[in-house]
């Protein structure tokens, strides 16, 4: 038989001297046949973690610990080094809990070598020396189902006293060897002493055993597991425990109710308690007011700040406008006080399509462009005018070098000099047609 990639390692090694078949596939992993040590065994290849099918791994693989806190934490944020990591653990929990379990007594397959994810151990046969069957492939009389049946029960008792819960125990994970029954699968064994969801994998296992014995055996069920885990709990369990199936539960029913009652009065409690305007017996945060809200509750005065531009320089005048109204909402995607972005001038700034500074073909484009500015210009000077007579700030860049602040016409008129163009004494209405430019 061709030699399996997952085997070569081994073979190179000398620890497996021939393949001789494959044995069975599952859900797990992939057996084969081989020869090492000059005896027929198992060796057991894992499959990927992408081509597995188990579902709800987390439930088993709750409480394993790591001795490395760096794969640790790399497990927990499910890197690549930490799913490597994890998939290595979850290979080596069978080869842990196989070696534990066969010290404590339990019939398990005796291992032989672990390398590269491959596990080879000792081959499982019947009376026949043939490779021995699944509980779930044969069939038994009602006598024969009960003997078998209480021998697995034992067996588990003996496992749960190891501090080893199978998690996934059934017919079709043990074996029917020429000694009795043989237990297999141990990947997703559990710490009944860790893991959360024991108990609940423990009856699990039970129950799946109560239902192979119900194919031959009207057998009643009985809380054998709940037995067992109260035992184990109490530290009463011992390898020779014969259950007798009789468990009282003593825990009471929560009532969620009442619970969910007292939870509804604290809150109740707590909110009587908060004073009106804040929170935890304070005043409010900046971050907690409301959008339009100013100190002490009060809605805030908003601030407009009008950006003019003239001669090459920015003049800022600041407005107060009226209070908000209650529930409105400012605008949103322009600058304080809604200056438009990209540099453009306060209300009515650039009308007449004039296009940003820095090209253009000249003539009529360039004639309806600085109309379009004269006129937005006398517009922002107006207003300026009008908020330096209500007594509103003026920076020092806007003011002359007399500390006078500086009269708007003259520079437009020094600018329309320097331009080629004539002089006008009027307003911006008066220079809407200027002179062509000189060359």
């Amino acid at each position: 038989m061709r030699v399996p990639p997952s085997l070569d390692p081994l073979v190179e090694m000398g620890i497996i001297q021939e393949v001789v078949r494959p044995l069975m596939s599952g859900k797990e992993a992939q057996l084969y046949i081989v020869v090492a040590g000059g005896v027929e065994r198992v060796a057991k290849v894992y499959k990927d973690a992408t081509m597995r099918s188990f579902k709800q791994r987390t439930d088993y693989t709750d409480g394993r610990k790591v001795r490395n806190s760096r794969d640790r934490r790399a497990m927990n944020k499910r890197t690549r080094h930490g799913r490597d990591q994890d998939e290595a653990a979850w290979r080596s929990a069978e080869v842990d809990a196989i070696y534990r379990l066969r010290d404590a007594g339990v019939r398990v397959p005796t291992p032989f070598n672990f390398m590269e994810g491959v596990l080879v151990m000792d081959l499982v046969t019947d009376k026949d020396g043939m490779p021995a069957p699944r509980l779930g492939d044969l069939t038994f009389s009602a006598a024969r189902a009960q003997d078998v049946y209480d021998e697995v029960l034992q067996q588990v008792v003996r496992m749960l006293c190891a501090g080893v819960v199978h998690g996934d125990l059934s017919d079709f994970n043990i074996l029917m060897g020429a000694d009795g029954p043989v237990i297999i699968d141990f990947p997703q064994a559990v710490d009944p002493a860790s893991n959360s969801v024991a108990r609940s994998l423990l009856i699990r296992d039970i129950d799946n055993l109560h239902r192979f014995l119900s194919r031959f055996s009207a057998h009643p069920r009985r809380p054998y597991a709940q037995e067992m885990w109260a035992l184990f709990e109490r530290n009463e369990l011992t390898p020779q425990t014969q259950l007798r199936g009789q468990f009282r539960d003593t825990r009471g029913k929560a009532n969620t109710r009442d619970v969910l009652g007292l939870i509804g009065d604290a809150e109740r409690d707590a909110r009587k308690r908060r004073p009106q305007g804040g929170g935890r017996g304070g005043p409010q945060s900046r971050g907690q007011r409301g959008r339009g809200q100013g100190r002490g509750g009060a809605p805030a005065t908003p601030q407009i700040e009008v950006l003019v531009r003239s001669a090459g320089r920015t003049h800022v005048v600041q407005e107060a406008s009226k209070p908000a109204e209650a529930g409105s909402e400012p605008r949103r995607g322009n600058r304080r006080g809604g200056a438009p972005r990209g540099g453009g001038n306060a209300r009515g700034g650039n009308a007449g399509g004039a296009k940003a500074r820095g090209g253009g073909p000249r003539g009529a484009d360039q004639q309806g462009q600085r109309q379009g500015q004269g006129q937005g210009q006398g517009q922002q000077h107006k207003r300026a005018s009008q908020a330096q007579a209500a007594g509103a700030h003026t920076p020092a860049d806007a003011r002359g070098n007399d500390g006078a602040p500086a009269d708007p016409a003259k520079k437009r008129r020094r600018r329309r000099r320097r331009r080629g163009g004539a002089p006008s004494s009027g307003t911006a209405a008066d220079t809407a047609t200027p002179s062509p430019r000189r060359r």
